[in-house]
């Protein structure tokens, strides 16, 4: 049986509606036109701290105070609702069920914060059949370091770690980990596929099954 170590952002869920919103209440607050969507996009998938940097330089610059009092507030905004317009992609919450009645075992490794992760996760029903949980306030670590998908695996029974992700920075722990990569291609990378090198590659959650089926995992 293999451990499945799922992204969250772009992965099972989208939630870039949610994610802009609360950037653009921080802009808002700052006097700072707010920032479309697609532009945000490029932003998510390095931390809260990245994300609130790329705001901040997209619309002038940092003010007096620095970053870490913004930060905060994009926390406080974002926890506040981190469920109005975000949703499952189709199909996840099947699928999950299928392959944890099959015996893998589920956990997500994100770069988003624990509590507001698990909320979505149980909001959404997702949590079981995910058992596992591993957030940027985990370790003191954000993907790609290893630690993180590792620290996400070992809280599942003993199998062969895959990790499930959209974007560069999860192709990038997989590798450092040394683990197999599934790109899940609706969410929000920006590197071409044939440049991340999955092990798979699926736009459709009814299609992981057969894909972890055709993984040459050690036996």
């Amino acid at each position: 049986m293999a451990r499945l170590v799922f992204d969250l952002d772009g992965t099972l869920v989208d939630s870039l509606p949610t994610i802009a919103a609360a950037g653009n209440a921080l802009l808002a607050g700052l006097g700072r036109d707010p920032l479309p969507e697609a532009t945000v996009q490029g932003f998510v998938g390095h931390g809260a701290r990245r994300l609130v940097e790329r705001l901040l330089a997209a619309t002038g610059g940092a003010p007096e105070g620095g970053v870490a009092p913004l930060l905060a507030r994009y926390h406080a905004l974002y926890e506040a609702d981190p469920l109005t317009g975000t949703a499952p992609y189709p199909y996840v919450r099947g699928v999950l069920a299928g392959l944890a009645a099959a015996g893998h075992g589920l956990a997500v490794c994100t770069q988003k914060a624990v509590a507001p992760t698990r909320h979505i996760l149980t909001a959404m029903d997702l949590m079981p059949p995910i058992t596992g949980l591993t957030g940027g306030d985990s370790l003191g670590a954000l993907k790609p370091d290893p630690r993180m998908l590792r620290h996400a695996a070992d809280q599942l029974a003993p199998g062969h770690t895959v990790m499930v992700g959209d974007s560069e920075t999860d192709a990038a722990t997989a590798r450092a980990a040394g683990a197999p990569f599934l790109l899940h291609t609706p969410g929000y990378r920006h590197a071409s596929i044939a440049d991340l090198a999955p092990d798979g590659v699926f736009d459709d959650f009814r299609d992981l099954p057969g894909l972890l089926a055709g993984l040459a995992l050690p036996a």
